[in-house]
């Protein structure tokens, strides 16, 4: 599916995150004239706290064959990974059982193919923003995953296998052979391996430097505007602001979990919910000299400078904004027995990021059905700082008539798009 017979030459994008900003980059690229609202700070939501992961060998997504079991054994833990706040709500109820359907083998591996299809250049798109001085100070060596046991890790051996990754010769590691690999880990880690390539970034530098690059470029970035309504009528499409109008041929809406909202003033549902994930930072002597994933604690390691970003879990609620300090203590209770003299008393900039979940595990990119000319780029996931370069292509793609059919359409937002109701959800 690609954009109607004439091209647009203005284009407004909602939402100043990195989804956000990297469509800016492609469509300025292409010649639009471009402006991105933001209702807070650039990289305001789940775009600066991550764990700054760039791994396209190994995107999959979330609803994998028994992550059901694995999630509902570990939800009575404090340190559990996953959490599950009530009263859940409609929404919230219709996306877990719809999250369950698609957790099969067929849906799983159908979901690996298409991220993968997504994903491919990622390193060469994140080459060519470093060659324009939008650099997030990555790592390059590649991510060690750390397990209690060797049996552990062999499991997870064999799934990264089967998804082709790129394993570092050795196999699974144990005892000295772990320990030169990664001396910043404790005995806890008892097996491990390294997936060799992949990247990790500081993901707040980046979408700095994604800003000043955009301000060079010429395009127009406005913080602190929140949008009241989308308007598409006449063969144009007006953003509604607290800072303003703004008109333009198109409107890409890239405002994360916030994107639900404004499609809804469209008359339509997406479905879409926030599953928030925690993280802070701690000194640690010495760090990791890689990313480092803990396999069976759910959580990550990413060095950045002289600190450790310590991100994890996944947690649904109604309140998409709420900060629950509990989550940063189990993340501490998960992490702890692995990191060798990390301060965990003295932890720094502690962080919520509300991700936009579908239950496919898909993002959403494309026309909203019935509204040609506005175009959602959202619903990434876990998978927003490594699929933003991807998804900017591929919306300047759809802009410009030049984007590939058959991924645009696997990845079209009207697989997850009804009629919305006002009957049923009440008024907003």
């Amino acid at each position: 599916m690609t954009f109607p017979d004439t091209p647009p030459a203005t284009v407004t994008i909602v939402g100043g995150g990195v989804v956000g900003l990297a469509c800016a980059h492609y469509l300025s690229g292409a010649g639009l004239r471009v402006t991105v609202i933001e209702r807070d700070r650039l990289g305001s939501g789940a775009s600066r706290g991550n764990a700054g992961e760039v791994c396209p060998d190994l995107v999959e997504p979330l609803a994998a064959p028994g992550v059901i079991g694995t999630a509902l054994r570990g939800l009575h833990r404090r340190d559990g990974a996953l959490a599950i706040h009530p009263p859940a709500g409609a929404e919230l109820l219709r996306f877990l059982v719809r999250f369950g359907m698609r957790a099969t083998s067929r849906q799983y591996a159908r979901g690996a193919a298409a991220l993968g299809a997504l994903a491919r250049g990622t390193f060469g798109l994140f080459e060519e923003l470093e060659a324009a001085g939008v650099d997030g100070a990555a790592h390059k060596d590649g991510f060690l995953f750390a397990f209690p046991s060797r049996e552990y890790a062999a499991e997870a051996l064999a799934a990264f296998r089967r998804l082709d990754a790129p394993i570092a010769p050795g196999g699974v590691l144990e005892g000295a052979r772990l320990a030169a690999a990664e001396p910043s880990l404790t005995e806890g880690a008892r097996a491990g391996f390294v997936v060799e390539r992949q990247w990790s970034l500081d993901p707040s530098l980046f979408v700095d430097r994604l800003a000043e690059r955009l301000r060079s470029d010429g395009v127009e970035l406005v913080e602190g505007a929140r949008v009241s309504s989308i308007v598409d009528r006449s063969g144009r499409t007006e953003v509604r602001t607290s800072a303003g109008t703004f008109r333009a041929d198109t409107v890409v809406i890239a405002a994360g979990i916030g994107s639900r909202e404004l499609v809804r003033g469209l008359g339509k549902d997406v479905d879409l919910v926030a599953g928030k994930g925690y993280s802070f930072s701690v000194a640690a002597e010495p760090p990791p000299s890689r990313l480092v994933h803990l396999g069976a604690a759910k959580v990550v390691l990413t060095p950045m400078g002289k600190r450790v970003r310590v991100a994890g879990t996944m947690e649904f609620e109604r309140d998409a904004d709420r900060f629950r300090q509990r989550r940063i203590e189990a993340i501490v209770a998960a992490a702890r027995p692995y990191l060798r003299h990390a301060d965990w008393d003295d932890r720094q900039e502690e962080w919520v990021g509300p991700r936009p979940m579908t239950p496919d595990g898909l993002p959403l990119i494309g026309p909203v059905p019935g509204h040609p000319r506005v175009l959602l780029a959202t619903g990434h996931n876990m998978l927003g700082l490594m699929l933003a370069p991807a998804t900017g292509r591929l919306v300047a793609g759809l802009l410009t008539g030049t984007a590939d059919p058959g991924l645009s359409s696997t990845f079209a937002p009207v697989r997850s798009i009804r009629r919305y109701s006002w009957c049923v959800h009440g008024a907003h």
